[in-house]
This record gives structure tokens, sequence and C-alpha cells, in this order.
């Protein structure tokens, strides 16, 4: 029985890095189950069906399994912070945690750009955005970040609302492609580019409205 669920486990894990990377090179509607089951190694075209229940059970999946070494990155930054915390701080303990999971996993990933599709199909972007908002560390956040900062008029907010979290989406897929296309040294980080990222979203909440 436990030689039978490490080869479960393992097809499982296949089948959720083949239909990433197809994700994120041809986007969410364009790959069929059977291109999944193919680029996975596996004979069975109903091997999605088998292991995820639908194509929203695989995606649910995808998320999960990315998200969960972020979300304790994330746990873990919102826990160190002071009594005293403020809007950098707030962005640091958002932008730090993807970076740095993209940074230093030790091979390419695909991650990033499986978001970026999800974000831009109809059908799909409501998984996303459902997966996020049941992060209670991310809501700490953002809760966090929208008491910290100056009070902005109504259409501002909404505004620079949603300038953030298209900037946040595409940003981390523009880090993704780069760390992906070259071969980072020992002495290579991941800090530079999250700390620019917190600079520029900071100067973009807290510049006056007109």
């Amino acid at each position: 029985m436990r030689v039978r669920g490490d080869q479960s486990a393992h097809t499982r894990l296949l089948l959720l890095m083949a239909a990433e990377k197809l994700f994120a090179e041809h986007g969410i509607a364009a790959v069929s189950h059977r291109q999944i089951c193919e680029a996975a190694g596996q004979r069975n075209n109903y091997a999605i069906g088998y292991h995820f229940g639908s194509r929203d059970g695989l995606l649910r999946e995808l998320l999960r399994t990315r998200n969960a070494p972020i979300e304790a990155l994330r746990r873990h930054m919102v826990d160190e912070l002071k009594e005293q915390v403020s809007p950098r701080d707030w962005l640091r303990c958002l932008v730090h945690p993807q970076i740095e999971y993209l940074g230093t996993s030790p091979g390419p990933t695909h991650f990033a750009a499986f978001c970026v599709q999800m974000a831009a199909d109809p059908t799909a972007s409501g998984l996303l955005y459902e997966h996020a908002t049941s992060s209670s560390t991310l809501m700490q956040i953002v809760d966090g970040l929208d008491a910290s900062i100056p009070e902005l008029p109504p259409v501002a907010a909404t505004v620079r609302t949603m300038l953030i979290r298209n900037a946040l989406i595409s940003a981390f897929a523009d880090f993704e492609r780069t760390r992906n296309a070259t071969t980072p040294s020992p002495s290579q980080s991941w800090r530079p580019f999250a700390d620019a990222m917190v600079d520029g979203l900071l100067g973009l909440w807290l510049a006056p409205p007109a």
C-alpha cells in the first residue's frame, strides 16, 4: 500500500509540474488534459480526472502546492514585525516571500508565469483571487498596509490597488523569466530586486492624489 501511495504521489507531482509549465507557456484554455498527461509521461489520458477531479481541481492544487512554502515565509516575516509597523514593512511582507521562493529555487520555475496566465483567463482568474483571499496571513498584510497609509479618495484607492495587484503579478513573472534565463552564482541575491519592488510600490501608495 505504501509503494502504491508513493507512486500515486509521484504521478501527481509529475502532472502538476507538466501542467504548470504548459499553462505558463500556452495559457490555461489552450492546454488539454491529453497534452498534460503526455508531457508528464502518463499513458492514461484520464489521469487528471483521477488525481484532481477536474481542471479547477488541478489549478487549485497547483496554487496550494506552490504557495505552501511562500506562505511559510510570509508567516515568519509577519511574526517578526515589531510593534510599530510602517507601510514599507508591510510591503516587504507582501513582496519578499514570493521573490525569495523564486530566487532560491534550485532550478527553473514556471509558477509566476502560470499566475499571469491565470489572472488573464476569465475562467480561472476567480480561482487565483479566491486562493489569495483564503490566506489569513496575506489578508493580515493587506489590512495592515491599508491601515498604515494615509487615507485616499475612493477612486484613487481603487485604482492604486488595481495597479499594485497587476504590478505584483507582472514583476514576479519578469523576475522569474530573468532568473530562468541565467545561471545564478552563489553571490547573486534576490534581495535587490525585491527591495527595488518595495521602493516602487511604496512610492505608488504614498504619492499625493491630484
